[in-house]
């Protein structure tokens, strides 16, 4: 166990915070420059850190927070004051080399979705000789965890190996996640790093490089750095006010240029979810709903679409005797269900919209009480569910 600069938590080895070794190179090119009287330095001395403020207007915006287990302390209403401070993204640490998992994460996750807050997460390359293998365990604690293929996946590149070809290991990093079926790949490193050529922007492309560079003094709005990257995370000492827990503890703060951790376009997922007692089908936008689901003994199925959040609308009713839940776009058909004893889901609002260019089936099995109707947007699905009985097989509606 050994305490890193710059920080004041005890850091155990086999899981490293985001930046650890950049703060540590950082430190150390400032004291070359300062043993070397340059006039010029730019960034943060190891002993002038700059502390900042949220409710500090002048700074750059406040897009992305990353977080870990040493952010086990955040609950719920500090995801939310985050989101309501003008934080969009939380990224949040899924795994380490080939065996450590966050134990946080699945929480973590949870309470930024239900603060309204796009995920993203990020791997810390532990052995860059076994990057294939890394890769593989993050893709799949990723999967177990229920995230969508449509996330944004981040090596974090920072060991101190640079000698290591490390624009060759990102390749195999993101092949090995492409075939995973992760296919929205990003970066994290240092700004020497993507400056010197150790992270090759041409080959990584210049806007998938989230580059950290700690400045002297304060960062400001009206001269940002690093803007042919996607991304700049321009400190680790960020105090955000909005609740007791977060004025006592700093967090790392980034501006997103390029808009490279949100890939959903304002599409939501949403998630399937199997009752083995009932046989029904279930699908909800809402992840606390999904994971509540998961934990009395429904099967987690994957992302069954994703939803615009504009359209037509789509109406969700329940029959409180079979168990089973309806969606119709007839907002008529499901009054007159309630009508006869059905109940509104969602008070009545909207549960989707219909709007995009990919086809949602249905069919009805007429031999079933509850889960008679599903869902489904593979055209192999429906065609196999029709050819042993299933009927009435139609385009529900249109998603994303």
């Amino acid at each position: 166990m050994t305490k890193p600069v710059l920080a004041d938590e005890i850091v155990n080895q086999e899981n490293h915070p985001m930046g650890y070794y950049i703060k540590q190179e950082q430190a150390l090119e400032e004291s070359k420059n300062a043993n070397s009287n340059s006039s010029n330095i730019t960034q943060r001395s190891i002993s002038a850190p700059s502390t900042l403020f949220s409710n500090d207007t002048s700074l750059p915006r406040k897009d992305a927070v990353d977080v870990s287990s040493y952010q086990s302390w955040m609950v719920q209403a500090d995801f939310n004051a985050l989101k309501s401070e003008g934080v969009r993204t939380i990224i949040v640490k899924l795994t380490e080399g080939t065996t450590y998992l966050n134990p946080y994460a699945k929480n973590q996750i949870l309470m930024a979705k239900n603060a309204g807050l796009n995920v993203a997460t990020y791997h810390f390359v532990s052995d860059p000789t076994k990057i294939q293998y890394e890769a593989a365990f993050y893709a799949q604690q990723a999967k177990a965890l229920g995230l969508s293929s449509n996330t944004v996946m981040i090596e974090d590149a920072e060991s101190p190996s640079q000698y290591y070809n490390w624009t060759a290991v990102s390749q195999v990093f993101k092949d090995t996640m492409n075939k995973a079926g992760f296919n929205n790949i990003r970066y994290y490193t240092s700004q020497s790093w993507g400056s010197s050529g150790v992270m090759n922007a041409s080959i990584l492309g210049a806007r998938n490089l989230w580059v950290a560079q700690y400045l002297y003094g304060k960062p400001s709005h009206q001269d940002l750095k690093n803007t042919s990257y996607g991304a700049w995370q321009f400190t680790s000492q960020m105090y955000f006010q909005g609740t007791a827990n977060l004025r006592k503890h700093k967090l790392d703060t980034s501006i997103d240029y390029g808009n490279i951790f949100d890939t959903s376009n304002g599409l939501s997922e949403v998630y399937r979810l199997y009752n083995p007692n009932s046989g029904e089908h279930f699908y909800t936008q809402n992840f606390y709903e999904k994971n509540n689901l998961q934990n009395v003994g429904w099967r987690y199925e994957g992302i069954g679409w994703m939803t615009a959040s504009s359209g037509q609308p789509v109406y969700r009713v329940y029959n409180p005797n079979a168990g089973d839940h309806y969606y119709t776009l007839s907002k008529w058909e499901a009054q007159q269900l309630v009508n006869k004893g059905w109940r509104w889901d969602n008070n009545g609002a909207p549960a989707f919209y219909s709007n995009g260019s990919k086809n949602l089936y249905v069919a009805y099995n007429p031999n079933a009480v509850s889960g008679s109707h599903n869902y489904t947007t593979s055209s192999y699905e429906q065609n196999h569910l029709l050819k042993i009985g299933w009927i009435y097989g139609a385009i529900a509606w249109k998603v994303n």
